[in-house]
């Protein structure tokens, strides 16, 4: 992930059961972590579905914009 210049992550259970996201910190994981390495990783904790899509988050560092279940995922 530090390669590619990631300090954050994108977390979607984007399907139509489960809406919920989450912007979370990267640097709790090694720095040679793939993405795709950590989406099992993750489980929501308003509905309990597993196995997040993970995407890179580029704009870590600005303030994030609040929606609606933004805070709802969290990630093991």
């Amino acid at each position: 992930m530090r390669v590619s210049g990631v300090r954050g992550l994108l977390v979607y259970y984007a399907d139509y059961h489960c809406p919920h996201s989450i912007a979370v910190n990267a640097d709790r994981w090694p720095d040679k972590t793939r993405l795709s390495d950590s989406e099992k990783q993750f489980t929501c904790s308003v509905c309990g579905r597993k196995s997040a899509e993970v995407r890179p988050d580029f704009d870590w560092d600005k303030e994030p914009v609040r929606q609606t279940g933004f805070r709802a995922c969290r990630g093991h």
